[in-house]
């Protein structure tokens, strides 16, 4: 074991301990001091996480000293560094959303530390090496996200939350099915085990069933259509900061999981499930940017182009090449930066305006600034040059013109139209927003110059998605590999050794 296995465990730990702490009686700006350092020590963590997969290691930390495939382990390989870092940034800029933004009754109800058992939740999904630890880590995420999402207690809040709970308690009963399934046929629930065993069993209906449940429960965590009908309605209605990071990473847990057990798990019958990957994806990026176009609030636009931007992960993954995954795992960095920075800005402008309908006018000459980054960031969901958007959604589109089966080119025409609709519905809010001459009689209230450093800060880290595109795409190349040959991902959690199943004890050690 590695001496710096540990840290696949200060991510989750951090947030979870500085959680605990939240929920001492403490006046704000202690609470609001801890939240903040809770958040940044998850991020520096993440950071010393990717500083040590960048050559390939493969960190793993066995709890209770339980070697896998026998006890829990806690894994971190290049992906699972990567949606670690880009969790905790977001995290972080959530964090002082939430310290900009009071909202006395709802912290008075422990918004803070609800946030912080959230991260944690996210961050163990993130780095968990087990199917059931998976389950068990999206009940820790989702417990948090339901009380924060009813936090409040608005007639709007109840209806959608309640859509939500119903929808994702479903998804996590499908998944116990699936998690007794994969132990039932294969013996492990171990991801790394997994992969080696679906791999000896070779081709098998029941393997393939279980990934098609797998993927139906995924598919529903990550929004994809039809099974996200719950997400447009459910992100609007929460406070802008806990809104801000359920929309730029949850969804993206959902996807995350899609990429581990697609890519790493189970390899040997990929037909099937790419297939429906495909199907999914060509549907749900088209679905998600007619559903922006046609609303008229600033966070239901939002909301739709999220369900779009999952499209185009689940497009990626469903190509199958190493080209589209390469890109996918680019284009999650992309989603996840351009959706905390658009969120970022709406909460701004809702502020300012008053109003959460786009069609205000003139806050051009109020906000200039903030008008520039909502543009960067336009530009940057449409796909357009020369944005880091750009650069990504063009490797999904040759990676689907290359693979050239029917499917694959109906997803590229879909890719190509969602990105001019989506053109189309950010050019909507700049017109209906930023343009023309403001109503005298309409007031343009103060918003506290800490909300708007969350913008740009996140629209900064959107530029820098163009700036370093080389970097991030070698990044994403290099992972893009490893994920394609899970050789070193089985060795790092498994070890050299053949995996023995130690032998059941006699009538005697059973007695003991």
């Amino acid at each position: 074991m590695s001496d710096l296995a540990w840290l696949t465990l200060a991510p989750i730990l951090t947030p979870l301990g500085f959680g605990l702490g939240l929920l001492w009686p403490s006046p704000r700006p202690v609470r609001v001091g801890l939240a903040l350092a809770g958040a940044a020590l998850t991020l520096a963590f993440s950071l010393g996480l990717l500083v040590a997969t960048a050559d390939g290691t493969v960190l793993t930390s066995a709890l209770g000293g339980w070697r896998a495939p026998f006890g829990i382990v806690m894994t971190a390989d290049r992906l699972a560094a990567w949606v670690s870092v880009l969790a905790a940034v977001s995290a972080l800029l959530a964090v002082w959303q939430a310290a900009a933004d009071p909202d006395p009754a709802r912290e008075r109800h422990h918004l803070l530390a609800l946030m912080q058992f959230l991260f944690a939740g996210v961050q163990m999904s993130f780095l968990t090496g087990d199917l059931f630890n998976l389950f068990v880590a999206f009940e820790v995420m989702l417990v948090a996200s339901y009380a924060l999402a009813v936090l409040g207690s608005t007639r709007e809040q109840l209806r959608e939350g309640f859509r939500y709970i119903v929808m994702n308690l479903a998804a996590s009963a499908l998944l116990v099915v699936a998690c007794g399934l994969a132990y039932g046929v294969l013996g492990t629930l171990n991801f790394a085990h997994l992969a080696q065993r679906s791999a000896q069993l070779g081709p098998n209906t029941t393997v393939t069933a279980v990934g098609v449940l797998l993927l139906i429960v995924f598919a529903a965590k990550g929004a994809l259509f039809p099974l996200g009908f719950w997400l447009p309605g459910t992100y609007p209605a929460l406070p802008p900061a806990v809104g801000t990071f359920f929309a730029a990473v949850l969804t993206k847990v959902g996807v995350y999981a899609l990429l581990r057990v697609f890519t790493t798990v189970f390899t040997g019958e990929a037909g099937v499930t790419n297939t429906l990957l495909l199907l999914f994806g060509t549907v749900t990026m088209l679905y998600g940017a007619l559903g922006a176009a046609s609303q008229r609030e600033w966070r239901r636009i939002l909301s739709f182009l999220v369900v779009s931007s999952v499209g185009y992960l689940a497009f990626g993954l469903g190509v199958g090449t190493g080209e589209a995954v390469r890109a996918s795992v680019g284009y999650f960095a992309v989603s996840v930066l351009v959706t905390t920075a658009l969120f970022a800005v709406a909460a701004v402008a809702e502020r300012a305006s008053g109003s959460r309908l786009v069609r205000v006018r003139g806050m051009l000459d109020f906000l200039p600034l903030l008008a520039g980054c909502f543009l960067l960031c336009a530009l940057t969901v449409a796909g357009l040059p020369p944005s880091g958007g750009f650069v990504a959604k063009y490797a999904l589109v040759r990676a689907g013109l290359a693979q050239g089966s029917l499917l694959a080119v109906l997803g590229v025409v879909s890719a190509l139209l969602s990105s001019l609709i989506t053109l189309y519905a950010m050019l909507k809010v700049w017109r209906g927003f930023f343009w023309g001459q403001h109503p005298a009689w309409l007031p343009v209230y103060r918003v506290s110059p800490s909300l708007h450093v969350a913008a740009y800060t996140a629209s900064a880290l959107v530029a820098g998605l163009t700036v370093f595109a080389g970097p991030i795409f070698a990044r994403a190349d290099a992972t893009a590999a490893e994920l394609r040959d899970n050789a070193r991902y089985i060795r790092g959690v498994l070890g050299d050794a053949p995996v023995v199943i130690p032998a059941p004890p006699t009538g005697e050690e059973a007695e003991k």
